[in-house]
């Protein structure tokens, strides 16, 4: 499974706060300057609370394997 994770971020009082939000299944060959757009546009529509700024995307990718099931 993929996950595609937005992060935003915002400093006050000297301390880093962060939003993320998660994409389950993005697209295959996400382009970064159009990501990078999206997620102005994000923060533009005020999907993230006032004050925080894009900062970072991360793809994740993860597989599970089934070793033992006792239940079925």
């Amino acid at each position: 499974m993929k996950r595609l994770t937005l992060f935003f971020r915002k400093t006050e009082d000297g301390r880093t706060r962060t939003v993320r939000l998660n994409i389950p299944e993005p697209v295959e060959n996400i382009d970064p300057s159009e990501l990078q757009s999206d997620m102005q546009q994000l923060k533009n529509l005020n999907v993230v609370p006032e004050g925080f700024e894009p900062d970072e995307a991360r793809l994740t990718e993860t597989n599970v394997e089934i070793i033992v099931n006792l239940l079925e």
